[in-house]
């Protein structure tokens, strides 16, 4: 565990944790509600990477209370069946500007690596779906 000396550094890695958490569990939603196999399977891959970003988030000292998991990305439920390709494109692009933002602040190396890390995995995912055939 990385010691927090920073109350504001303490404050990013928790909204970081909680981006986390609800952008796992959106992916993990509209992955089950996908019809079409290659973009179901790139939500599970993006549900999996942002879970493999919590537990790096809580192995440095990152909490995120019970009500704050659903409150930084929230996803319009009749527009999710509509669309769910430019639904997942906007929530990961909205992590992706959070961990943007982190690369700003004054983490610990090893997270400013891994936040790094997390925006290339991100904006290969989006180049990915991107390259989908349409419907």
């Amino acid at each position: 565990m990385l010691a927090m000396t920073d109350t504001s550094t303490e404050t990013l890695l928790c909204e970081l944790l909680a981006t986390c958490v609800d952008t796992n569990h959106i992916a993990s939603e509209l992955a089950a509600q996908s019809r079409d196999e290659s973009l179901g399977q790139l939500l599970e891959d993006r549900a999996i990477s942002y879970r493999g970003a919590a537990r790096t988030l809580r192995a440095s000292g990152a909490t995120v209370a019970a009500e704050d998991t659903s409150a930084i990305l929230s996803i319009d439920r009749e527009v999710e069946l509509a669309d769910i390709e430019s639904v997942w494109e906007a929530v990961e692009c909205s992590a992706l500007i959070c961990f943007r933002d982190a690369l700003d602040a004054d983490l610990p190396a090893e997270l400013q690596h891994a936040v790094r890390g997390w925006i290339e995995e991100g904006v290969s995912a989006l180049e990915r779906l991107r390259s989908l055939p349409a419907d």
